[in-house]
């Protein structure tokens, strides 16, 4: 068993590749909460105690199964768009999560469905209440009765781009409290992150570390990168974070989406909210 220094104690790994993707991610984490106390940082320590109590690699899995329990719900389903238009669902901690996350798909209608349609946190803490049963007609009777009465679907989203949900749910219609919220949020981030490392090669689908880094050495990239970051207003880091999130949506690798973007083939446009 191994432990990173400087980080928490009590944080074990089976690997040293454990140690060098918990220190990088536990780093990024900081730098965007600008605190060790942040819950970025606190999440990923939570998702990384309970892998490691487990005796199995971090993954996208143990991130729900830790979120299941951080949150007090009763189960959390972690679904994809597909560029075919239907959701494929990556994990999913009990059988009615993944029931759930079917029926969104099934009846077209829910929460699930409005995050990933509008971009924003959809929070319907009492299914049975008249004006969710009115705006989802299909999606809330067989919802009710399947055993869930309160679904929180958090959008996984990178600027304009939403690539799934991050939804929980829970027995008895209860809201989540303003810091679970939070903490929703920090694991619906990691998620995605998890999501888009796997498909950059950085991490492989049981959650295993690579060695190699982002090919940013790509001129292409570099390019691209920094036409996004004029064209949405944003810093580099945010760019790139959203040239990764449309070539993962759109199944491409990021160096074919790069050369689209030099090659004036695509443009980014801002994100914008729903009135």
């Amino acid at each position: 068993m191994l432990t990173v220094p400087g980080k928490p104690v009590g944080v074990c790994f089976n690997s040293r590749s454990d140690v060098e993707w918990f220190t990088r991610r536990w780093n990024e984490a900081v730098t965007m909460t600008g605190d060790n106390g942040g819950p970025l940082p606190r999440v990923l320590l939570w998702a990384v105690e309970h892998a490691a109590s487990l005796g199995r690699p971090l993954s996208a899995t143990t991130l729900c199964e830790a979120a299941v329990g951080r949150l007090e719900v009763d189960g959390v389903a972690l679904t994809i768009d597909t560029p075919r238009g239907v959701s494929d669902t990556r994990c999913a901690t009990s059988p009615l999560a993944e029931q759930l996350a079917e029926l969104h798909n099934t009846v077209e209608e829910g929460p699930s469905v409005d995050a990933c349609r509008e971009g924003i946190a959809v929070l319907a803490a009492d299914l049975d209440a008249p004006e969710l049963q009115s705006r989802w007609p299909l999606f809330t009777p067989l919802a009710v009765e399947a055993g869930a009465h309160a679904v929180f679907a958090l959008p996984l989203r990178i600027g304009s781009i939403v690539l799934g949900a991050f939804s929980l749910h829970r027995a008895e219609a209860l809201a989540l409290s303003p810091a679970s919220l939070i903490d929703a949020l920090a694991f619906a981030q990691l998620a995605l992150r998890m999501l888009l490392d796997e498909h950059a090669g950085l991490l492989s689908p049981d959650g295993a570390p690579w060695i190699e880094a982002l090919p940013l050495h790509s001129a292409q990239v570099h390019q691209a990168t920094g036409m996004v970051a004029a064209q949405l207003e944003v810093s580099a880091r945010d760019a790139l974070a959203s040239l990764r999130a449309r070539a993962f949506a759109e199944q491409r690798t990021l160096s074919d989406l790069a050369a689209a973007v030099v090659a004036r083939e695509i443009r980014f446009a801002p994100f914008k909210e729903p009135t």
